[in-house]
């Protein structure tokens, strides 16, 4: 269950200390000293006397990734990872669960067609408890990312500050010219995608009692609308 507590949490978790925006500030002024990144702009045109220079468009984002970005995304990655495997690993024995019962869920419908709505309601439940978890291990996972976007948001507002060419960018407010923006991986958002692992082609025991779950539910969803 997701309380109050674990929610605030997260909140916490997702916040950018001031040591770490102090940090992340410090290495965007470094680097925009420095003239990193460094890419191909046009010369400012010659400016008259008491006239600011037109500003710029924003180069390509593929041609901003420093190694200070490089840095936070890998150190994401990673993070996520980990909490990824520590899922899998507290709830091995849901998993082994959901899989053994997987197996008697098609054997009962498509082996010996006799269908057994009230094991297939005990699978389900089964089934619910992983989404759940998945879903209170992502909005940790999350956190991570939003922390990491609050980095990225802090360094480039510096490095704006003081690179040449940079420089002459529009202004806008921190994090909206982000790039090498971190994203959760997409699996985060199919949980049931880890339960079939090795699965090479939706063969396996488990992804057709997903299946059938999911025909069961759709229909009992279809026969409410009906009435």
């Amino acid at each position: 269950m997701i309380t109050s507590d674990s929610v605030n949490g997260v909140v916490r978790r997702g916040r950018l200390g001031r040591t770490a925006r102090f940090a992340a500030r410090w290495r965007g002024k470094r680097d925009g000293a420095r003239g990193v990144p460094r890419i191909p702009l046009p010369e400012p045109p010659e400016e008259r006397k008491g006239e600011m220079p037109p500003p710029i468009e924003p180069p390509a984002p593929e041609l901003l990734i420093t190694p200070y970005v490089m840095e936070v995304r890998t150190g994401v990655r990673r993070a996520t990872e980990q909490m990824r495997s520590a899922l899998i690993g507290r709830e091995h024995a849901l998993l082994s669960r959901v899989r053994a019962e997987s197996v008697r869920v098609v054997t009962q419908y498509d082996v010996r067609e006799d269908p057994r709505p009230a094991a297939l309601a005990r699978y389900g439940h089964w089934v619910g408890q992983w989404r759940t978890s998945v879903d209170r291990c992502r909005s940790h996972a999350q956190a991570v990312v939003d922390q990491a976007n609050q980095r990225l948001a802090c360094y480039w507002d510096a490095v704006r500050e003081t690179h040449p060419q940079l420089s002459r960018l529009p202004r806008r407010p921190p994090g909206d010219w982000l790039p090498g923006r971190v994203e959760l991986d997409r699996s985060w958002q199919q949980p049931d995608v880890w339960l079939l692992a090795d699965d090479d082609g939706a063969r396996t025991a488990t992804s057709r009692a997903l299946q059938i779950l999911e025909r069961q539910n759709t229909d009992r969803v279809d026969g409410r609308t009906a009435r």
